[in-house]
């Protein structure tokens, strides 16, 4: 193993767990908005804070990496990890202001399911990203996630069932659309966990 004379900076892993933690508080507060009887533009407003929160956390990420010599990670893999952690933050944001723009009102359980499963997925994430400092644990992290997309891409199968039976053509549409993008977070957050299991591969 190569001494290492400069130490590592491990504050590109606290930005990019900072950055988990907005897709935990997005889904949070996504929870309250589908959950509310009434359209709540605060909410709304807070997720959209939210969302600006993780792209300033990842231009952040983007100049930690070019200003620090020593970095726990290949630089490559940060830009990897810090795209598809913006982009669940992005896609949680889409839900929320299609639910507000088509005034959808309550979503059956099925959102509700998958609303749990993310918590859980963008939980585990944040944990990982400080734990990508000495890869312990990561393959653990990485069956979780594979488990739990599995059961995020099950729900969304039986909510678009049921969307379709009891819904017409166009308001079916309309709540597609917007579960669509509600799975696209969980397959973001998949991504993250499938190129840590090739960061763990790599390192070893």
């Amino acid at each position: 193993m190569a001494l290492r004379i400069f130490p590592e900076d491990e504050l590109v892993l606290d930005l990019l767990a900072d950055m988990s933690g907005q897709v935990t508080e997005s889904v949070r507060l996504l929870s309250e908005l589908i959950g509310s009887p009434q359209t709540d533009t605060a909410t709304l407003d807070a997720i959209r804070e939210c969302e600006a929160r993780s792209t300033d956390l990842y231009f952040s990420v983007m100049t930690t990496v070019r200003s620090t010599f020593v970095i726990p990670i290949p630089r490559q893999d940060v830009y990897v990890l810090g795209h598809w952690l913006n982009k669940a933050a992005e896609e949680l944001l889409a839900v929320a202001e299609a639910h507000v723009a088509h005034g959808l009102g309550r979503p059956p359980a099925y959102a509700t399911d998958q609303l749990g499963v993310v918590v859980r997925m963008s939980e585990l994430t944040t944990r990982a990203m400080r734990d990508l400092s000495n890869l312990q644990g990561l393959d653990d992290y990485w069956y979780e996630m594979l488990r739990l997309g599995k059961q995020a891409e099950r729900i969304h199968q039986l909510h678009m069932v049921h969307v379709l039976e009891h819904h017409k053509a166009v308001p079916a549409l309309r709540r597609q659309q917007t579960a669509h993008r509600f799975a696209e977070v969980a397959r973001a957050l998949v991504r993250v966990s499938t190129e840590v299991g090739r960061i763990v591969v790599a390192e070893s």
